[in-house]
């Protein structure tokens, strides 16, 4: 499919989530002409579909554009997806599997449609925002309802032989832990994602422990995190652990892949510092004892995506750029 071209053309970035879809129009020189965030509509497959092309058609419209005016859009969806056809090969969260996403929204838009894995675009989008010359090897790391890196690797992205790179909330750091829903046993999803956090915290407040993470009900990670900040033993026994984990799996993938830079984001990470010392803890105690990770792990190559900055719909323009 080629992309449009001619003068001023707009391109729309989309971010598709579980529980909504941002939009961002584009011109020519990177000025923001509209943006927008709506829920995701969740009755059906279909109805999905129809209201991302209508976020889209709403966002043109605030730009006081005209379809016709979109060269190209670029969505993200948390699935797996293949790039080359633009079918959504499964994505749990918005019902689908075996949906041609890209041709449909395509068809319904009149213009043309690039899909990609949301993380993976996100990570696009982060490797604008650092500048692409200066990172040619970098990992955006989303840790949320799951976890999952996307990679960058000689200034491109990699997808792996099947489309599944990236994987690492599904990492085995115990082999003896709990079951994931993937089937393992003990992975990095089941210690250190979003739920996990929450229910480490509800499990402390529930227990004859001291912590204020009792006045908090019902008990989430944000509260995990916040009463870690204030001093709570309980959540920063809880926030340690899942500090090391997380920096135990950064670790691997910099070994594995020799990165430049790894930057972390999703909505575990906007409890800022309070998710990201414990991680840098870890690290700097995993360096004291190798040589070989004081080499490849410097004290400033990770990093926390800026809460403002919307990776995800710039990831977008930049796919439907090509």
């Amino acid at each position: 499919m080629d992309r449009g071209n001619g003068p001023e053309r707009l391109v729309a970035g989309v971010d598709v989530g579980g529980t909504k879809v941002a939009v961002l129009i584009v011109d020519d020189h990177d000025n923001v002409c509209s943006r927008l965030t709506v829920p995701t509509i969740l009755n059906g497959p279909e109805s999905t579909l129809a209201g991302i092309v209508a976020a889209v058609q709403e966002a043109v419209g605030r730009a006081g554009a005209d379809i016709s005016d979109v060269a190209a859009v670029g969505v993200g969806v948390p699935g797996r997806v293949d790039t080359e056809t633009g079918v959504v090969r499964s994505a749990v969260n918005l019902g689908w599997r075996e949906m041609p996403v890209g041709e449909a929204i395509s068809a319904r838009l009149g213009v043309p449609c690039f899909l990609e894995n949301d993380v993976r675009m996100a990570a696009i989008g982060v490797q604008r925002y650092m500048g692409s010359s200066a990172n040619r090897n970098i990992a955006y790391v989303s840790i949320g309802t799951g976890i999952a890196a996307g990679m960058i690797l000689d200034g491109h992205i990699y997808r792996g032989a099947h489309g599944l790179a990236g994987e690492i909330g599904h990492m085995i750091i115990n082999r003896d832990g709990k079951r994931c829903p993937c089937g393992a046993r003990g992975c990095l999803e089941t210690v250190a994602a979003g739920p996990a956090i929450a229910a480490l915290g509800a499990e402390a407040a529930a227990s004859g422990t001291p912590t204020i993470l009792r006045d908090y009900g019902p008990v989430t990670t944000e509260a995990v995190y916040s009463a870690a900040r204030d001093g709570d033993a309980a959540a920063q026994e809880i926030t340690r652990s899942v500090g090391c984990y997380l920096a135990l799996a950064l670790q691997q993938l910099i070994v594995a892949y020799d990165m430049e830079c790894i930057v972390l984001g999703g909505g575990v990470s906007r409890a800022g510092e309070a998710f990201l010392q414990p991680i840098l803890s870890e690290l700097a105690h995993l360096r004291e004892n190798s040589a070989l990770t004081t080499e490849m792990i410097q004290p400033d190559m990770i990093r926390l995506l800026p809460p403002n900055y919307e990776a995800g719909p710039w990831g977008g323009v930049m796919l439907a750029r090509g």
